[in-house]
C-alpha cells in the first residue's frame, strides 16, 4: 500500500483516537465522525488509514460502529463448554 499523506496520518494518529476518547460521552457524534470521514475519503483511502491505525484504535472504531446494532449482534463469545473457537455462542 502506498504511503499516507499528512492528512491521512493525522486521521489515524490524532483524529480517530480523539473520537474514541469522546465516544463515551457522545456516541452519536462519534458515529457521525466516522461516517463523515469514510464518505469524504472513500473506501480505498479509508482502508489505508485503518491499516495505519493501531489494532486498539481499529478495535475501538469497530465497537463504535457496532454499538448502533442490537447487543446480540456484537456480543459473541466463545462457548466455554465446547472449548473450540469454531463454535461461537451468543451471550445475552
Amino acid at each position: 500500500m502506498a504511503d499516507l499523506d499528512d492528512d491521512e496520518k493525522w486521521l489515524a494518529r490524532t483524529y480517530f483516537p480523539m473520537l474514541i476518547a469522546e465516544s463515551e460521552s457522545s456516541l452519536p457524534t462519534s458515529l457521525d465522525g466516522i461516517a463523515e470521514v469514510t464518505e469524504v475519503l472513500g473506501s480505498r483511502a479509508m482502508r489505508r488509514v485503518l491499516n495505519f491505525c493501531s489494532p486498539a484504535v481499529r478495535a475501538s472504531l469497530l465497537m463504535i460502529v457496532l454499538s448502533c446494532l442490537p447487543t446480540e449482534v456484537y456480543s459473541i463469545s466463545v462457548s466455554s463448554i465446547s472449548g473450540s473457537l469454531a463454535e461461537p455462542a451468543l451471550s445475552p
